[in-house]
């Protein structure tokens, strides 16, 4: 693993300072400055790190468009899985001036973050700083949690989750399920939906066993995987993610678990090689990235990124659709100012990743296509190519369009005059 620097400036982007001063449309383009904090040091590190590469890469797409009136500058920082780091950094965020924010890391982190920036901006009016959420999905922060001050650009939890139970309520083999999560709000969140939800679409399905793990500190998943063995699991659901969802496939497989595992995140990287061969034809996972149906955009954005680091997978459209909505919205305003991007960003529809993405203004939650695929070996149609240097990928087996997965809302927005 190499690890990047949280000094590191991405994207091959222009250096300066967030301004609404220059008027709309100047022949030098107005640069709009992002902190991005990611977990680049730990055992989660990879996920930070395709994060962070993630953006470099669709920033870099974005800024070498011809004609561009405003372009995107990264600034990265590591908050090793920390809240405590997290809090440090936002401190050094305002005092560069920094107004954007994205990030985070996991929804605990996330969540920290949400109420500080709720807290400077009340205090602070005229600074604001606005949240881009490309991946905490704790369903709370577009629901009771909700603030104008943050946008979320990746379907969240249950979003997920009625998807996931869609599929599932449609195969009939289907009979027990186990469900298996971390132990904080997101796994208790995908352990919660997961339960509702099946009952609420197959009464029949009996959920065998259910167990919480904290976060990344289990090193041997074998007597969790032996429970699920002997409970007689047909099916498996799990939000884990990281090394624990990698350790929990490597278990199965030395068991011999014949169970089919949905997850959230299998196509993260290291996941397809943790899972191996063992897992073809059983591991789905629900997510919003589907490598087979790329557009022109995105296939030069995945070229670059695999040419530049081919260990490593974007998982979903959440970095691009986040990089085009509050590009389009500084490019509609003629500026960058957070209070005038986040009125514009409010109802916003573009053709997003894999079809139209819309942000719900009554909530800042974004409303996108979503993927139910399985893991499998490469057959140059419905899976071309590998991932991560494997003969398997990830082959679609259905699609939900964003209307299907707009669940409603709790949110009551406090909008400031």
């Amino acid at each position: 693993m190499t690890h990047l620097s949280r000094r590191t400036v991405l994207g091959g982007i222009v250096a300066g300072a967030a301004s609404s001063s220059l008027p709309a449309f100047a022949q030098t383009p107005q640069t709009l400055r992002i902190a991005d904090l990611e977990i680049l040091s730990g055992g989660f590190a990879v996920v930070g790190e395709t994060n962070a590469r993630s953006i470099e890469v669709g920033v870099e797409e974005w800024n070498n468009r011809p004609g561009q009136s405003v372009r995107y500058a990264i600034q990265l920082f590591d908050t090793k899985g920390s809240a405590q780091e997290a809090q440090a950094i936002f401190s050094q965020v305002v005092d560069q001036g920094i107004r954007y924010m994205t990030g985070g890391g996991t929804s605990a982190i996330v969540s920290v973050l949400i109420d500080a920036v709720a807290r400077h901006n009340e205090r602070n009016p005229g600074k604001e700083i606005l949240y881009l959420n490309h991946q905490a999905i704790d369903p709370t922060f577009t629901n009771e949690r909700c603030n104008f001050w943050h946008f979320r650009f990746d379907p969240h939890v249950f979003q997920r989750m009625e998807a996931l139970t869609r599929f599932v309520a449609g195969d009939q083999k289907v009979k027990k399920v186990f469900l298996i999560n971390q132990d904080y709000n997101f796994g208790q969140q995908v352990q919660a939906s997961s339960r509702q939800m099946l009952n609420q679409k197959r009464p029949d399905i009996e959920i065998v066993g259910d167990d919480l793990h904290p976060i990344g500190r289990i090193r041997d998943f074998a007597p969790f995987v032996t429970k699920m063995k002997a409970s007689g699991a047909d099916t498996i659901i799990t939000g884990n993610f990281g090394p624990d969802l990698a350790l929990l496939v490597r278990a199965a497989n030395d068991i011999g678990l014949d169970a089919t595992m949905y997850t959230y995140y299998a196509n993260l990287s290291g996941a397809p090689t943790a899972i191996g061969e063992a897992g073809a034809g059983r591991v789905r996972v629900v997510t919003g990235m589907d490598l087979n149906a790329l557009n022109p955009r995105m296939q030069g954005i995945y070229r670059t990124f695999k040419e530049r680091y081919p260990r490593l997978e974007i998982f979903h459209g959440a970095y691009f659709d986040m990089i085009e909505m509050v590009g389009k919205a500084a490019r509609d305003t003629g500026s960058v100012d957070p209070g005038r991007i986040a009125r514009a960003l409010e109802g916003m529809t573009i053709e997003g990743t894999f079809g139209p993405v819309t942000m719900r203004a009554e909530d800042h939650q974004a409303i996108a296509p979503l993927f139910v695929q399985k893991l499998d070996r490469v057959d140059g149609t419905a899976i071309k190519a590998g991932v991560e240097g494997l003969n398997l990928g990830f082959r679609t087996e259905r699609r939900f369009a964003a209307s299907d997965t707009a669940l409603p809302h709790s949110c009551a927005m406090r909008r400031p005059s």
